[in-house]
């Protein structure tokens, strides 16, 4: 699996990098609302009178509704080839929901209106990986890698950013500046940017493809687990890292967003190198050293103070639990047919969205009953299993 390069080549000229410029632009935006989550969260719990399982269930719930609406994406995509005008879709969905957020009087409503960005965020993926991934073939993993990259600095610049609003005004306040950048770039990039042309088929044959390429594809559904088990992880430290670093550190709300853009600057800047890197030296060592790494450093965060200690191990886990994505995600993309590659995207991420909605739940509750510290050890637990099917499944697959 590891060698599964597209035979196709395409010779890529300087002015072509605009499209991977564009989306990682469009990449930026749609995580930039991953702050709702990491920074705002914990206050609208506290506004509203949330506890930590209450907390846990509105991701679970934010995780499942994306990760549902990621198949449907892909489908259409696949079908019709309007990937930028549904990319453009998303975005404005995202902001949308932020702008309805913040008028939430209880905790139902919050629930629907966070669902409505769930659709957004579950179907901007398919889009934006089936237009690289049909743009730059021989590139593929650099491509991702910074496509990764550029929505890694949205999450890096988000947590900076409504950290220091909510400094002078309140969470409601802060949500509704926070929809503007998905309103504005979703709209201008469904409008103006034509994308890059992929080639539909007839349903006959893309039924037949969906069932040869990639529902009964082994190296496609061992690269599923692997993703899931990696997405778990992610998604409940994003959680239950600011509740931890409030709750048990107590630390301000600017310290909390400062710490977290750490975690985030290590996370944008690595995708690029490591995409690049994998395109080099194979899939398989990529993704054993950084899901090795990403389990140790969640581990033992809750022994490390605060101060540089604390600032060291967020960059290590920024660093190796988000280099392996656009390696998992490249690996993925080698494994099946480019008129199928919006629904193989929308597969992984149906799998990454929804079944992890089990774990911010799991850590929830551990944190409830056993404490924040427990909670984030638990948590690495979940890149660990991540390690363990490369090591077992990938490296056969190898020999």
């Amino acid at each position: 699996m590891v060698q599964m390069n597209s035979s196709q080549t395409i010779s890529v000229q300087a002015p072509s990098w605009g499209c991977l410029v564009t989306t990682s632009v469009a990449h930026m935006a749609e995580h930039l609302y991953i702050g709702i989550i990491t920074v705002v969260l914990p206050i609208i719990a506290t506004g509203l009178g949330l506890s930590n399982t209450q907390a846990g269930l509105l991701v679970s719930a934010r995780s499942l509704v994306a990760g549902f609406s990621n198949i449907p994406s892909g489908l259409i995509a696949d079908l019709t080839g309007r990937r930028s005008l549904i990319l453009g879709l998303c975005l404005v969905l995202l902001g949308s929901s932020s702008m309805l957020m913040s008028f939430a009087p209880d905790y139902w409503t919050l629930l629907i209106f966070m669902a409505l960005g769930a659709i957004g965020a579950g179907g901007f993926h398919p889009q934006s990986l089936g237009i690289l991934s049909a743009a730059y073939p021989d590139k593929r993993a650099l491509a991702l890698g910074v496509h990764d990259s550029g929505g890694n600095l949205g999450e890096f610049l988000a947590p900076l950013t409504i950290g220091s609003l909510l400094g002078f005004m309140s969470w409601r306040g802060t949500l509704q500046i926070w929809a503007v950048p998905g309103l504005v770039i979703g709209v201008l990039y469904a409008l103006f940017f034509a994308g890059v042309k992929t080639s539909t088929v007839s349903r006959g044959s893309f039924n037949r493809s969906l069932w040869e390429h990639i529902l009964t594809n082994r190296t496609v559904l061992k690269i599923f687990v692997i993703s899931v088990f990696r997405t778990m992880g992610q998604t409940s430290l994003l959680v239950f890292l600011p509740f931890y670093m409030y709750q048990e550190l107590q630390l301000s709300k600017g310290a909390v967003g400062a710490y977290m853009s750490i975690l985030f600057l290590f996370a944008g800047l690595v995708p690029a190198f490591s995409g690049w890197l994998s395109d080099r030296v194979g899939r398989v060592p990529m993704l054993t050293a950084g899901l090795a790494a990403s389990a140790v450093s969640i581990a033992i965060l809750p022994y490390l103070d605060p101060g540089i200690p604390l600032a060291i191990g967020l960059g290590v886990i920024g660093t190796a639990l988000w280099a392996v994505r656009p390696v998992i995600f490249a690996a993925a993309m080698e494994a099946a047919p480019p008129h199928v590659a919006g629904t193989l995207v929308g597969f992984l991420f149906t799998g990454n969205m929804g079944l992890s909605a089990v774990s911010p739940i799991l850590a929830g509750l551990i944190a409830d009953t056993m404490g924040y510290g427990m909670a984030l050890a638990f948590i690495g637990i979940f890149p660990l299993l991540a390690c363990l099917v490369v090591l077992g499944f990938l490296t056969r697959a190898r020999a």
